[in-house]
């Protein structure tokens, strides 16, 4: 007779536990916190696309946002990425020093 199989309980490794980190939502703080741009990867994980459908958009020019290719890469602006998920940016456009109506003052 066989004796009973063992199971063991499977630990994730680190390259699973980094998938798992970006399996996480994306958040506006998150977003912003990539920093002025990104890379490819990330802006279609943003968006909710695939990785390669990302590089297929990429080389065709049909990305939904704007990006540049730096070298062998390709850099993805934040800005435009937060601009199309209808959030808004701080660093956005505030109100004119110089107008009244927007400081408060009464005309």
């Amino acid at each position: 007779m066989r004796p009973p199989r063992r199971t063991r309980t499977a630990t994730p490794a680190t390259g699973e536990a980094s998938r798992c980190e970006e399996r996480q939502a994306w958040t506006a703080e998150r977003i912003r916190a990539l920093g002025p741009s990104t890379d490819l990867a990330t802006a279609a994980a943003v968006l909710g696309m695939s990785r390669s459908a990302a590089y297929k958009l990429a080389r065709r020019d049909a990305f939904p946002t704007p990006l540049y290719r730096v070298g062998a890469h390709y850099r993805v602006p934040t800005a435009p990425i937060l601009a199309m998920l209808h959030l808004p940016h701080p660093t956005g456009p505030g109100p004119d020093v110089g107008d009244a109506d927007s400081v408060g003052e009464p005309p």
